[in-house]
């Protein structure tokens, strides 16, 4: 396996890919909560106040679909982030140079990993291919 592959945070392509559903998957989930709630408030069967009810009742359940599904997507990038800095750690990076006492050089491989993080994120990296 070549070392700039494991230098670039490009592996678990699948779980790039599945942090990113999860994210398409919460925009859907706001639309169809809106949708949801309007239907509640303008046809649903019922009178006014058990409509009105019924509209924030979808929207509140909306709102938990939508964070959890933000939560999760997180949650796989975090882990992604978590494995990159572990190897970044045992290839000699800056942060277990520091870790160790010494001074962080620059001119290290990795040494900036936010760098990193702004180009590798799951949606960048599923764009370029990675």
């Amino acid at each position: 396996m070549p070392n700039r592959y494991l230098m670039s945070g490009g592996r678990y392509p699948v779980l790039r890919s599945l942090a990113l559903l999860y994210l398409i998957g919460a925009a859907v989930a706001v639309i169809g909560g809106a949708a949801a709630a309007a239907w509640a408030l303008i046809w649903a069967p019922d009178t006014v106040n058990h409509r009105l009810v019924l509209a924030l009742g979808v929207l509140a359940g909306t709102f938990f679909i939508v964070i959890s599904m933000l939560a999760i997507a997180e949650v796989l990038k975090l882990f992604m982030d978590i494995e990159h800095n572990s190897r970044m750690i045992h290839f000699g990076d800056s942060v277990g140079a520091a870790m160790n006492g010494e001074a962080p050089s620059s001119t290290k491989v990795g040494a900036s990993r936010m760098v990193e993080l702004d180009e590798e994120t799951a949606e960048g990296a599923l764009i370029r291919g990675r």
